[in-house]
């Protein structure tokens, strides 16, 4: 057919506008699709079949036409892009080849698009030429025919592979919203050098931080959000990155990327095709877990007043990619003030009420103000959510729960809270480490020391923001050292409280234990709790 599909056009339009393409030869011109796609290059056209050039006005998309087969034709300009498109299926694999090597040779970059699985058709309007002679091509054969491509995607039926002497790479745009933290900028505009632009959203600093910003070739713009919200000043932000940018990644000024991240994004990331990107962050404290908050430049915006969060567009479909590498780290000034994230969660929770997750978050945050009932009936409305599905959380949401309940002095509603946290996560350790706390505090040593096993036996640690990296140091052991002692159990007591001690060896009480396990042959006193 002289029109060809539309699929892959866009993908083809994004990746050649990434290289030299002032001068451009098309094999196979049709009814001038790449001509018009690309209407400012120097064209140069080859078609075999001569009637078309009357139908399509060929001579006038085409500075220079010639009518003639290109399995006879050879080249006698260099060229910036060479097209292919939807052309060497209309030949032998062996002339396909041929033809391929004369375009790579006249030509910086070389693009190829062609149907992928069975294709057939027949001549079209009285042109045999446009005949299927080979019409099964799969990507593996593109590759065995024609060496790896520099780039390369399958979109529905249509396969876009792409040769290049030049890099394709993503365009990176770092950026950020700020206030007050000039002291954050060195260590984060270092991390940050190998981007292609760092932009810096100031929202009313009086530290110095645009100045100092600007040693660093950072880009600052200055934003003003009243009343204040976390996701207006993002969207803000990501409003003022260049629309040419592919990824955007947002960081916090007191975040930094870690050697090696633009390799490892880049490794996983498709060129006009991934939007999102899951990967490895690291917010201190020893927890580790996928963050998601790479993404592409269009169709994306920022949601929630607090704990915001990158949404897509409803008109746009994401294509994920992943890495485990560990692409940031989360490296917090402790006395920054985070009193105003009650009031905004709750404002969250107020404008979207059926969203478990800030829901959650707003339930925490109440614990962490001693709003013990308020936190407990957050928690309760929380798991009473239609899309609160995910097990951790859920888990997390219960475990709030009982640590309120003993707060208040309830230990037989707190009991029933982390047992309800166990059923829903019972291979994770921290419900189990809970209830082996609770245990302990009312020496109840059988169940202490069962539960305190019960925790050990689980090995694998979820990456996750809903671990405690507590229960993975020395606590179980400690726990299973102090019941065990308590039951007569002394050669586990002593393993355990070894154990606990190497965990954290800086901790005396640990350290003394383990020489009251070690000494005491008889006797009735206890270990230092």
């Amino acid at each position: 057919m002289p029109f060809s599909s539309n699929s892959g056009k866009k993908y083809i339009k994004n990746i050649v506008s990434r290289v030299p393409h002032e001068k451009m030869l098309d094999v196979g011109c049709g009814s001038g699709t790449y001509a018009k796609m690309f209407p400012d290059a120097e064209w140069t056209g080859i078609e075999v079949w001569e009637p078309y050039d009357e139908e399509y006005k060929l001579s006038d998309l085409y500075g220079y036409l010639y009518i003639e087969d290109a399995r006879t034709w050879e080249p006698v300009a260099k060229y910036d892009v060479a097209f292919a498109g939807d052309v060497l299926e209309h030949m032998t694999e062996e002339e396909a080849a041929k033809v391929f090597c004369k375009l790579k040779e006249c030509a910086d970059t070389v693009v190829v698009s062609i149907p992928i699985g069975p294709y057939p058709q027949d001549e079209y309007e009285g042109n045999p030429y446009e005949a299927h002679i080979t019409d099964n091509w799969s990507e593996a054969d593109v590759i065995r025919v024609f060496g790896q491509p520099t780039w390369s995607h399958i979109d529905n039926e249509i396969g876009v592979f792409i040769w290049s002497i030049y890099p394709i790479k993503p365009r990176i745009c770092v950026y950020a919203i700020s206030k007050n933290e000039a002291h954050f900028i060195p260590r984060f505009c270092e991390s940050a050098e190998d981007a292609d632009m760092i932009l810096i959203a100031d929202t009313g600093s009086d530290d110095g931080l645009p100045e100092e910003a600007y040693k660093y070739g950072a880009t600052v713009h200055h934003i003003s959000i009243s009343p204040w919200r976390f996701d207006l000043a993002r969207n803000a932000a990501l409003a003022l990155v260049p629309g040419d940018m592919d990824i955007c990644i947002s960081l916090d000024i007191d975040e930094v990327l870690q050697p090696g991240w633009r390799k490892a994004i880049e490794a996983v990331w498709k060129i006009g095709v991934t939007t999102r990107l899951r990967y490895m962050f690291d917010w201190g404290c020893g927890i580790q877990f996928y963050y998601e908050k790479i993404h592409a430049k269009h169709g994306y915006m920022w949601h929630h007043p607090c704990h915001e969060y990158p949404i897509p567009d409803g008109r746009i479909t994401e294509v994920w990619a992943k890495t485990d590498f560990l692409v940031a780290v989360h490296m917090p000034d402790p006395t920054k003030s985070r009193s105003q994230y009650l009031d905004l969660l709750e404002l969250s929770v107020n404008e979207d009420p059926a969203c478990p997750r800030n829901a959650f978050y707003y339930a925490r945050e109440l614990s962490f103000h001693s709003q013990w009932w308020q936190s407990i009936e957050a928690c309760k409305r929380y798991l009473q959510l239609p899309r609160a599905t995910w097990q951790n959380e859920r888990c997390y949401a219960y475990r709030v729960m009982g640590r309120c309940y003993n707060e208040l002095g309830n230990f037989a509603e707190a009991e029933r809270a982390f047992q309800m946290a166990a059923s829903e996560a019972p291979n994770t350790r921290e419900p189990w480490c809970e209830l082996a706390m609770l245990m302990y505090r009312q020496a109840r040593w059988p169940e202490c020391f069962a539960y305190a096993s019960r925790t050990l036996q689980i090995v694998d640690r979820a990456l996750v923001y809903t671990c405690d990296p507590e229960v993975w140091g020395y606590q179980p052991h400690d726990l299973a050292a102090i019941s065990a002692w308590n039951l007569g159990l002394k050669d586990i007591a002593l393993r355990e409280g070894k154990i606990a001690a190497d965990l954290n060896p800086h901790d005396e009480r640990l350290k003394s234990n383990v020489r009251f396990y070690s000494e005491a042959k008889t006797s009735d006193t206890e270990p230092v709790i």
